[in-house]
């Protein structure tokens, strides 16, 4: 058995249960720590807001001037005198009032029409999707995050570190964070509670025998001493550090009233993971939307200003994403249900401020009348890392396993808007491969395509596939005899400029 299908087991067997205080939990031994690269990429600070529901993405950057959009929302629809207007006619939800101001200052960036192909409209298929990183047909048992905190602290978990890698504030560790070589994150919703909950907990340091389960026991042992020594770095950063500003009392406003205090007290984390849920609003959505992106609003700005107050701002940057957008038309019961594309935010000042790519098109919608996506929310996680956690293109690639165009969304990102996702190539199955291989590509415009295998020095050696193709979905059985083991990559171009890779093992 290896280590990860180990660790799963070991959870199965414990429950997978938080250690619970009153409404206070804290997961001494659910999560692994990560090992701390003491000169980290810039020092950047990459704080995530998981709007648990699925956010409406019509009622958050909202089409005013669309006469489409009030026709389809005739008691759901935000007038424009009501609304906070925007560029490119385009508006912000009335209730957010401390966000515009911070768009006016250039401080907020908003990635409109953010999706992948084939949506999935689960709460919980897609939260996986979104946290893992991968397309609708895939299904991993590691997170985006994860993968990429394994690239920065390869010794991990056999090195252990002075500081948690990632912070989660919750109970539940969540699937972003994950990796084969376990958890990176430290979960806990309060770090003098979750401190006295671990500091009660006798370490061993008896040698484990020579044996597998030895070297397991060794393991799990590492492992929670590594929990009482995050216990008190987490403790003693938020006992250092301190608010400059009276936070809200909204749970949100609470989790960012740590995270300011972890922040300024040292703790040199580059990931935080934070939650609001309620936005799955399939009834009297005006209320419950305008209460939640109020909650939000006054959280962040609050945030912002105390990290101005302590010279902290300039390398933090705040985003938000939710399992999906919602539907365009309104429900008969003043709601929304589960739809496709929508926005993302990015907040601070690291970013370029301002509308990234084209308003929604209510007049060429798909064929189940959702939102077509512009850009693949991969594009976005990859110039994240990129742009502002300070990734190689190599590792990036690595990552989501395939290359994805950066947006403009950091000051530092590229200039030039990419062309809108027109194509999809799933990931070859299985891979690794001996014999044949799947490969499988969707066209959502029409276009001469070109699908050919390269080695890994960018030199063409077979072209697998080519012609014009009509929108669809397609598939070839690649025969994989002549060509020697090792590592190749699929490529996908149209005649519409766009690109995509996946890479192939050839055992």
């Amino acid at each position: 058995m290896n280590r990860k299908a180990f660790l799963q087991q070991m959870a199965i067997l414990s429950g997978g249960v938080g250690i619970g205080l009153g409404t206070v939990t804290g997961r001494a031994f659910g999560q692994i720590p990560a090992a701390y690269a003491a000169n980290a990429e810039a020092g950047k600070v990459l704080i995530i807001i998981q709007l648990g529901g699925g956010n409406d993405g019509l009622n958050t950057i909202i089409p005013a001037e669309d006469d489409l959009y009030h026709s389809a929302r005739p008691t759901l629809a935000i007038k424009k005198d009501a609304a906070l207007k925007l560029d490119q006619g385009m508006y912000l939800h009335p209730s957010a009032v401390g966000l515009k101001k911070l768009y006016d200052q250039g401080q907020v960036s908003i990635a409109q029409n953010i999706g992948y192909p084939n949506p999935n409209r689960s709460h919980f298929r897609a939260t996986d999707i979104w946290n893992s990183g991968s397309d609708a047909a895939t299904v991993l048992d590691e997170g985006w995050a994860g993968r990429f905190l394994k690239t920065r602290y390869p010794e991990f978990p056999m090195t252990l570190a002075k500081h948690p890698m990632a912070v989660q504030l919750g109970s539940v560790e969540s699937l972003l964070f994950q990796s084969e070589q376990g958890g990176f994150s430290t979960v806990f919703e309060d770090p003098n509670l979750f401190y006295q909950l671990v500091s009660g907990t006798p370490s061993d340091s008896d040698i484990p025998p020579a044996t597998l389960a030895g070297d397991e026991l060794g393991f799990l042992k590492q492992i929670a001493a590594a929990s009482l020594q995050y216990a008190g770095v987490i403790r003693d950063g938020a006992t250092k550090g301190k608010n400059t500003i009276t936070y809200p009392t909204t749970n949100l406003g609470r989790q960012f009233g740590i995270v300011s205090k972890l922040i300024s007290g040292g703790l040199e984390t580059p990931v935080y993971l934070l939650n609001i849920g309620g936005f799955d609003t399939h009834a009297n959505q005006l209320t419950q939307h305008a209460n939640l992106w109020k909650t939000i609003s006054d959280a962040v700005t609050t945030f912002q200003l105390d990290m101005d107050n302590q010279n902290l701002s300039d390398r933090i940057n705040v985003m938000t994403f939710s399992e999906f957008g919602r539907r365009v038309n309104q429900n008969g019961t003043a709601g929304t249900d589960h739809g496709t594309a929508a926005p993302m935010l990015f907040i601070g000042k690291t970013g370029r401020g301002g509308l990234i790519g084209a308003n929604p098109n209510l007049k060429a919608l798909d064929s189940n009348r959702d939102l077509k996506f512009n850009y693949d929310y991969r594009q976005v996680y990859s110039t994240v890392l990129r742009d502002h956690l300070g990734l190689d293109n190599v590792r990036s690639q690595q990552i989501f396993n395939a290359t994805f165009e950066r947006l403009p969304i950091f000051k530092n990102s590229p200039d030039l808007l990419p062309e809108a996702v027109s194509m999809e190539l799933i990931a070859p199955w299985p891979n690794p491969a001996s014999d044949n291989t799947l490969l499988q590509y969707g066209i959502f415009e029409e276009a001469s395509i070109t699908l050919a295998l390269f080695d890994m020095q960018g030199r063409q050696l077979h072209l697998i596939d080519s012609g014009l193709r009509k929108v669809g979905s397609y598939s070839v059985n690649f025969n994989l005899q002549g060509y020697a083991a090792g590592h190749y990559l699929i490529s996908l171009s149209t005649s519409r400029g766009g690109r995509m890779t996946r890479q192939l093992v050839i055992e």
